[in-house]
């Protein structure tokens, strides 16, 4: 046993020692699907990045299913092909803990973006040698904070003295859906002249979100305000209001997070209220802070990357997610707000 870890300790120096001019090989297990709004813009950005960077790029979709994310990352461990020396996950669903015991004993560092394992878990983890070689710090958004800053620009729209307000959350496992909910659900609660009705999960589908609001609308008529989580969500809950013949800029708010380019639209046209978004960036974030790590042995600061904003029309972010300028994005909202090499 002492002979093992010696030996994996070893081949971690040497990989370690792997030349800065090296080129990097990464995969990126993406638990949505190419077409997703938001995963499909996490791609996109990511491909700018690794063409810029000069770094090989390899994403795997898992079309939110994280037990195919699981087996997809078994079958690449498996397969013949050269292992890549960078992986990035996503904790979906609490995925991430297996992903990690089946990457360890690999050369490989992790990184997770978005959503990560627990402080507690991470900890436990940075006591094997192992993972305090290959286990990456992650890039997390304040999924709190933007639940709590589209919760206070949701209520600054309303013009009556109390209010109803429904929240429509992703899921129950996921931690960026429970951060982003609880900061929401916190806000309210702090706030007299509100009430939040009921807390309900639209598992990040718009067909679900549309039923669930058709339901609660009829259950909560003086209903004012929908906070949601996600864009596909909030365009349910919109389509939902319009059935019922309510007006969205008027008779009941909507608020939401990302930025695809139907829901820029909405919030264009004032069919939404408020929408916050720029997590996106964190999978291109996470290529630049890899290729810093294999230069220097160090993360950048990133305090100055907007990870999360709520964000205005007419700001010029705002008009290059409209025109989906992914290379001017990556250069303004990334590389520039990072420190000079």
């Amino acid at each position: 046993m002492r002979l093992w870890c010696l030996t994996c300790l070893f081949i971690g120096i040497l990989f370690s020692t792997m030349p800065a001019w090296a080129k990097l090989d990464v995969a990126f297990f993406n638990p949505g699907a190419e077409a997703d709004s938001f995963w499909g813009d996490v791609d996109k950005l990511m491909w700018v990045a690794s063409a810029k960077l000069d770094i090989n790029l390899q994403i795997i979709h898992s079309d939110r299913n994280h037990f195919k994310m699981i087996s997809q990352l078994d079958s690449l461990l498996k397969s013949q092909q050269s292992l890549p020396n960078q992986v990035i996950l996503v904790n979906e669903k609490q995925s991430a803990l297996k992903m990690l015991q089946m990457l360890y004993h690999h050369p490989i560092y992790v990184q997770l973006i978005l959503n990560d394992i627990s402080v507690a878990e991470r900890e436990m983890l940075l006591q094997d040698p192992h993972w305090q070689t290959y286990l990456l710090p992650a890039i997390m958004p304040d999924n709190y904070a933007i639940g709590a800053e589209t919760a206070k620009a949701l209520l600054t729209g309303l013009d009556v003295k109390k209010a109803k307000v429904l929240l429509i959350s992703g899921d129950k496992s996921t931690p960026a859906s429970v951060l982003r909910t609880q900061g929401a659900n916190d806000y309210f609660f702090m706030q007299p002249n509100v009430t939040v009705t009921q807390t309900v999960y639209g598992q990040w589908s718009e067909d679900i979100a549309y039923g669930q609001a058709l339901t609660l609308l009829t259950r909560y008529p003086d209903l004012k305000l929908i906070w949601t989580a996600s864009d596909r969500m909030a365009m349910g809950v919109i389509k939902a209001l319009k059935e019922k013949g309510l007006n969205p800029r008027r008779d009941v708010l909507v608020s939401s997070v990302n930025t695809s380019a139907e829901i820029l639209r909405l919030r264009q046209e004032q069919q939404l209220s408020v929408l916050g978004g720029g997590h996106f960036l964190a999978g291109a974030l996470g290529l630049v802070q890899l290729q810093h790590y294999q230069a220097t042995g160090q993360y950048y600061p990133y305090d100055k990357v907007q990870l999360f904003s709520v964000l205005e029309p007419g700001s010029e972010f705002y008009r290059m997610l409209v025109a989906r300028d992914w290379s001017a994005i990556f250069q303004s909202q990334i590389l520039d707000k990072l420190p000079p090499q």
